[in-house]
């Protein structure tokens, strides 16, 4: 039998990322209604046991998946608002990094969620996506103080914006979308709505 190298929550961790990225490959190759234990452990390259040891069920699967991509998008947009010196532009380099996750990584929708999880697993999954919305609304409170914005709810209007970014999620996931079409589709409509200045007005200022 080979040796595993590393020490045994190094191993424990590398196995977890493999069961959760094969979770994502089978939701977006066969769709959320695929997926099984059996399915995950074997895009996984493992035995089914071996999953059921990390998860006990598909809710839980699940739940822990969501954890796992918000926290590798939050890593990926944080380095994209690293270089955004105001809050326009950070919201320009947010709907991009949203947008382009939709069409690299497709999801399924919420209902689809709603019933395999069920309103307590539906809420403990969005509990993991939370610091997003608290992310969303810091950069719009800060352009509304900086002026950038007009005055507004940051947080009321964090969750508009999701709700606009949410209605391109299931388009740009089944290709149905261009992406550069709907990021400057998208982008345009969202610094309107914020009150600010879009290149076409700074262009013709």
């Amino acid at each position: 039998m080979p040796r595993i190298s590393g020490s045994p929550d190094q191993h424990r961790a590398v196995t977890r990322e493999k069961i959760l990225v094969a979770v994502r490959d089978v939701m977006a190759s066969d769709g959320v209604d695929k997926l099984t234990m059996a399915e995950v452990a074997g895009r996984a390259g493992l035995h089914r046991s071996v999953v059921y040891n990390y998860f006990p069920d598909v809710r839980a699967l699940l739940i822990a998946h969501a954890r796992y991509e918000t926290e590798r998008f939050m890593d990926e947009l944080t380095g994209a608002l690293g270089s955004a010196a105001t809050a326009t532009e950070q919201i320009v380099a947010y709907v991009h990094q949203q947008l382009a996750d939709f069409a690299a990584y497709p999801q399924p929708a919420g209902p689809e969620l709603a019933t395999l999880l069920g309103p307590d697993g539906y809420r403990e999954m969005h509990a993991h996506v939370q610091p997003l919305g608290m992310l969303l609304t810091d950069i719009i409170r800060r352009g509304v103080e900086a002026g950038e914005f007009a005055p507004s709810d940051p947080a009321a209007t964090a969750n508009l914006v999701h709700a606009c970014l949410g209605a391109e999620r299931f388009p740009l996931g089944q290709g149905n979308r261009d992406l550069e079409e709907t990021t400057e589709r998208v982008t345009t409509f969202v610094l309107r709505s914020l009150g600010a200045e879009t290149g076409e007005r700074r262009s013709n200022a």
